[in-house]
């Protein structure tokens, strides 16, 4: 048998940048242009979830008695932030602003909270012919709701776990259980 033969120590290189490929500054400024949209477009958008966050009731002092909170016509940053959350095409949220600030519709606050398990249950909420779909947690969810004298109706939509949808409203009493719903099984609770 021979002996192994001994090789030279491999040498390593020092580590060297290599440009980026197909990366010339046309390139670089688009992409720079859509990182800053980027940017600007998820700091507009958090901008209104703080705006809303800070004008929704986010605690019991704040909730009316009733399931529903109006809010008062005088109100002009609480209604701007019920409106940007409230999901309708532009020109309806527009029609329901100039509705709101001449007095012909009102609108308010519904608060909804898991009542069990935040398993995944989802909620559909219709006022005044809107519909709205809510995923039920433990944290209170604020909801902008149009309010037309009608009753406000809870449709459940998804059984996260099993069980049942289970939902609850915070009201300034504290929060309301009510009882568990199957999918399309729907409730009514009343508005101002």
């Amino acid at each position: 048998m021979s002996e192994p033969q001994q090789l030279p120590a491999p040498r390593i290189a020092n580590p060297v940048l290599a440009p980026p490929l197909g990366m010339g500054p046309a390139t670089l400024g688009l992409g720079g242009f859509l990182v800053a949209a980027l940017a600007i477009g998820i700091w507009s958008f958090s901008k209104v979830e703080r705006q809303t966050a800070a004008k929704a009731p986010n605690q019991i002092s704040q909730l009316s008695d009733g399931f529903v909170t109006p809010i008062s016509s005088g109100d002009h940053a609480n209604i701007a932030a019920a409106l940007a959350v409230l999901h309708l095409p532009e020109a309806q949220r527009l029609q329901v602003k100039r509705d709101v600030l001449e007095g012909r519709q009102r609108l308010g606050w519904i608060i909804f909270i898991d009542s069990i398990d935040p398993d995944g249950d989802i909620v559909a909420v219709e006022a005044a012919g809107l519909v709205q779909h809510v995923s039920l947690t433990k944290a209170w969810t604020a909801v902008a709701v149009p309010l037309s004298g009608t009753p406000i109706g809870i449709t459940a939509v998804r059984d996260g776990a099993g069980g049942g949808v289970t939902v609850a409203l915070a009201t300034r009493a504290g929060p309301v259980t009510l009882r568990i719903l199957l999918p399309g099984e729907r409730i009514e609770v009343a508005a101002p």
